[in-house]
């Protein structure tokens, strides 16, 4: 049986946590186009991923959040878990998995980056000032590309949320960097918090058609949003950042558009249109600009 190294393992690492987060949103949409609700691909996101983390959480220590607080642990939940977790699905109810996975990891980049330079008496690095615009005007060309209705006709209030949940996901990741908050301790926060907060709201004020879907169903989306995203998606992306270095495991964020998109042709069918395809490749290559200008910051 063949042995890796270190390196091996942790580059296999990110590969797969960017193909796990790639895809989630591919596997969202499928989801939606086979009859569940955004409620209901939220709700088995936080039964499986409260049930893995809980045990997390308790360890913590539920009394004080490990010592963040109740306080930033709320705005962490909120930030970072239900409410932007539902309006997402929501929104890729109107507007393609490619257009999702291309826009929240572009917005959250380019927000949680600038809050953190700016929070901290910094100036922004030209290089990363370039590959923001890039990223901006990326994101333009898909608003324009939605606006043609040739994705769909409610495509651009799509990409409108996607925009949305990028933001908040950016305060999120900022605010995990300020407070020094541990990548676990933050994913246990965010999913019991969710799914005690959500669950209930979900079963007895709204519809749930989750339990009526065949089980295996009911098992793949659990395991995938629940499992794969939040508890094994992190666990590999820290183990390849602490492997690999900050400045290598900055190269595989990028990736993410790439693999939704591509993930989405076959699963669902969904082409990119011309000018949303240009807008993809705008974002990934303003991500590598930032990246690379992070690397050579770190390397002086």
């Amino acid at each position: 049986m063949p042995s890796f190294s270190p390196r091996t393992l942790a580059l296999i690492a990110m590969f797969a946590a960017v193909s796990i987060y790639g895809g989630q949103f591919v596997t969202v949409r499928w989801g939606l186009q086979g009859g569940l609700s955004a409620y209901d691909l939220a709700a088995a996101r936080f039964i499986f991923a409260g049930a893995v983390m809980a045990p997390f959480m308790i360890r913590a220590g539920i009394g004080n959040l490990g010592g963040l607080g109740w306080r930033k642990g709320l705005i962490l939940a909120i930030c970072g878990g239900a409410p932007l977790t539902v309006l997402s699905n929501i929104g890729l109810g109107f507007a393609p998995a490619a257009h999702a996975s291309a826009i929240q990891p572009g917005v959250v980049a380019v927000l949680a980056t600038t809050l953190a330079y700016v929070t901290m008496g910094q100036r922004i690095p030209t290089g990363a000032v370039i590959g923001f615009a890039i990223a901006l005007a990326g994101l333009a060309a898909i608003a324009i590309a939605g606006s043609t209705g040739q994705e769909g006709e409610l495509t651009l209030l799509g990409d409108a949320i996607f925009v949305f949940c990028g933001a908040g996901w950016g305060i999120f990741t900022w605010l995990c960097g300020r407070w020094q908050v541990p990548s676990v301790l933050g994913a246990a926060i965010v999913s019991t918090v969710s799914a005690a907060a959500f669950l209930p709201f979900y079963f007895t004020l709204l519809e749930p058609k989750l339990f009526a879907a065949p089980w295996p169903i009911i098992a793949f989306h659990g395991i995938n949003q629940g499992i794969l995203n939040v508890a094994i998606g992190l666990l590999l992306w820290t183990f390849g950042t602490r492997t690999l270095g900050v400045p290598v495991a900055a190269r595989f964020p990028p990736m993410i558009p790439v693999l939704g998109t591509l993930i989405g042709i076959p699963v669902l069918g969904e082409v990119p249109a011309p000018l949303a395809a240009v807008g993809v490749a705008a974002i990934v290559a303003g991500l590598l600009v930032v990246a690379a200008t992070g690397q050579q910051r770190r390397a002086r």
